[in-house]
C-alpha cells in the first residue's frame, strides 16, 4: 500500500494529464460538435451516393415506359394542333385521330421504296392512311397484318402528295425523282402563284389522307416551265427520310364517307 501512494505521488502529474485528457476526449464525444457534425455529413454523402445509383438504376429500367409516355404525350399534342388547323379550315372538330408508332424497317437506297411501322389492323390502322415523322411526312399505308403495316415511302417513284405554298390555296403535287433522298420535285404550280426560294410548303388536304397544313419542306429551286402555265419547283424536305424512329399514323374518320360520295358524282 505504501509503494502504491509512493508511485501515485510521483507520477501525480502524469496521471492528471491523463485524466485532464479523457474528460476532455469525452466531452467531445458527447456534446454537439465537429465530431457529431463531421459523422453526420458522411452519413449523409454516403446516404446520397447510394439513392442516386439507385435512381439510375430505377431510372434505365423505366426508360422504355418515359419514352412511350412523351410519345403519346406528342400523339395528343399533334392531334391538338391537326384538329385546329383543319377545322379553321371549314373542316369537322376532331375529324382526325393520331395513332404513335414506331419505324421497324426503312428502305431509301431503291427507287421504290417501303417502310414497316408496329402498328397494325389491331391499332385500327387501314390502306391509305398518312403517315408522318417528327419533322413532317414520311409515307401512306398499303398493306396491314395484325401488329404491322407496310407503308408506301415518300421516297417512291410511283407516289405523289398533294401539297400547297403556306398561307396560299395554290397546290401541286411532290413527287420524287429517285435520286437523291433529300430532293424532290413540286409540278403543277401554277405560274400565277406568288412562289420564291425559300417558301415553306404544306400538305394540302386535299386527298384526305394528310390533313391540311403538315410542314413538307422549303423551296431551294425554282423554274419556269416552257408552256408558262407552271413551275417546276426543287423542294428539300424538312424529314431527313434515311433516320425514321418514331411515327404518327394519321386516321381520317370521315375518309370513306368522303370518298364514296367523290366517287358518285
Amino acid at each position: 500500500m505504501l509503494k502504491l501512494l509512493l508511485f501515485l505521488t510521483r507520477k501525480k502529474s502524469f496521471l492528471l494529464f491523463i485524466f485532464f485528457e479523457l474528460l476532455a476526449f469525452m466531452s467531445i464525444i458527447n456534446s454537439h460538435s465537429y465530431v457529431k457534425l463531421k459523422q453526420h455529413s458522411i452519413n449523409t454523402a454516403v446516404s446520397g451516393i447510394i439513392n442516386n445509383k439507385l435512381n439510375i438504376i430505377n431510372f434505365y429500367f423505366n426508360l422504355e415506359k418515359t419514352n412511350q409516355s412523351l410519345i403519346n404525350q406528342n400523339a395528343r399534342l399533334l392531334k391538338g394542333i391537326v384538329n385546329k388547323t383543319n377545322v379553321n379550315s371549314g373542316m369537322f372538330p376532331s375529324q382526325f385521330d393520331v395513332i404513335p408508332c414506331f419505324v421497324v424497317s426503312n428502305q431509301y437506297h431503291f427507287n421504290n421504296n417501303n417502310i414497316i411501322i408496329n402498328t397494325g389492323e389491331k391499332d385500327g390502322i387501314i390502306p391509305e392512311m398518312g403517315v408522318i415523322g417528327t419533322n413532317g411526312i414520311i409515307g401512306i399505308t398499303q398493306k396491314t397484318s395484325s401488329h404491322f403495316t407496310q407503308v408506301i415511302s415518300v421516297l417512291n417513284t410511283y407516289i405523289k402528295v398533294s401539297v400547297s405554298i403556306k398561307n396560299t390555296n395554290h397546290t401541286g403535287f411532290m413527287h420524287w425523282n429517285g435520286i437523291d433522298p433529300n430532293i424532290f420535285d413540286i409540278v403543277d404550280i401554277p405560274i400565277n402563284a406568288n412562289v420564291n426560294v425559300g417558301d415553306t410548303l404544306i400538305t394540302s388536304g386535299v386527298s384526305n389522307i394528310f390533313p391540311k397544313g403538315i410542314p413538307v419542306g422549303k423551296i431551294t429551286g425554282l423554274q419556269e416551265l416552257t408552256d408558262k402555265k407552271s413551275y417546276k419547283i426543287l423542294l428539300q424536305p424538312f424529314m431527313d427520310m434515311t433516320d425514321l424512329g418514331v411515327a404518327y399514323v394519321i386516321k381520317n374518320k370521315y375518309k370513306q364517307e368522303f370518298d364514296s360520295i367523290n366517287k358518285a358524282k
